[in-house]
Formats: C-alpha cells, structure tokens, sequence
C-alpha cells in the first residue's frame, strides 16, 4: 500500500527529469548579443537589420516565457546571428553617416556665408526689397542656431545628432535663400 503512495511522487520525479531544461548558454548568448547590438546602435544606424534581431528576440522571450525549450535552442541561434548582423550593418552605418556628416560640416558653413550676403543686400534695400528682412534674418538666424548646435555635435562626435542638425540647418538656409533669391537678391 505505501509503495502505491510513492508511485505519484515518482511519476512526477520522472516527468521532471524528462523535461527538457533551458539551454542557459545558448540563452545568455543570445541575450549578450542582443545587446551589443543595441549597444552598437543599430537601432538606429541600421533600423531594418536591427528589426529582424528584435523580432527573433520577442520569439526567443516568447519561448522562454512559454517554457517551450525545445526550440529554444534554434531561436538563440537565431537572435546571435541577427544581432551579429545588425552590428554589423551599424558600424557601416555609422561609416556612411560619418562621411555624409564631413560632407555637410563643409557645406553648409559655407551656404550660410553665401546667404548672409545675400540677406545683407536684401537689409541695405530696406522697404524698396521685395522681401520681408525681418523675417529672413530671424529664419536665418535660427538656421545658423541649428548650424551651431550641429558643429558642437560634431565636435562631441555624435555623427546622428549631427547628420539631423546640419540636414535641418542646410534645409532651413536653402528656404530662406530660395525667399531672398526669388526677391532678386543673388550673391
């Protein structure tokens, strides 16, 4: 009669060690690689890649909540793979934004001197300018704002906040360019 008490306890000892356990290695591999991936800015620097790497992490978190092991395995794999993949497409994301970045710290200093003369012309005409001087310099001073924030983005070698604010410098500067032209005021 005990031996029938025990064979639930043993039953239940049996099915536990049957069941498959959590790969932890594969799990921590992943986990690491993940985040070097977000740690290398991917994310941001290669948004697509990036995208696959978290997806395959929600499937791995899913797995792992689920306590579905079996396939956890597989799924880690998949997540270091995307998230080497992702890294690496950041750093040559990050290649690229640095030259569009040197490209536009050259430029757009440049495109601000130009509009300055011109915004000088259109304020020696005064009321005979066919354009709004108070406006276009305030415009331009905003710009030239934008352009100093993005320099100290430069400087601080923050290529994303830089690429943003010299982009939004260099479009500013080319609208109010474009407004002194169209008032026949050209450098």
């Amino acid at each position: 009669m005990k031996l029938l008490k025990l064979i639930p306890v043993l039953a239940l000892a049996f099915l536990a060690a049957c069941a498959p356990s959590v790969p932890q290695k594969d799990v921590d591999a992943a986990v690491a690689a993940f985040a070097d991936a977000k740690a290398a800015q991917a994310d941001v620097f290669a948004a697509d890649a990036f995208k696959v790497a978290s997806d395959a992490n929600d499937a791995l978190q899913a797995n792992l909540t689920a306590k579905e092991f079996a396939k956890t395995a597989d799924l880690a794999k998949a997540v270091v793979d995307a998230s080497a993949k992702a890294k690496d497409a950041a750093a040559a994301g990050v290649e690229a934004v640095k030259t569009e970045v040197t490209k536009l710290a050259a430029e757009v200093p440049v495109l601000a001197e130009l509009v300055k003369k011109e915004l000088d012309k259109a304020v020696k005409a005064g009321k005979k300018s066919k354009v709004d001087a108070v406006k276009a310099k305030a415009d331009f001073d905003a710009a030239t704002k934008v352009l100093t924030d993005a320099q100290e983005a430069v400087k601080a070698n923050n290529v994303g906040d830089a690429k943003t604010k010299l982009t939004a410098a260099q479009a500013a500067l080319t609208a109010v360019q474009a407004t002194l032209e169209a008032a026949g005021f050209k450098a």
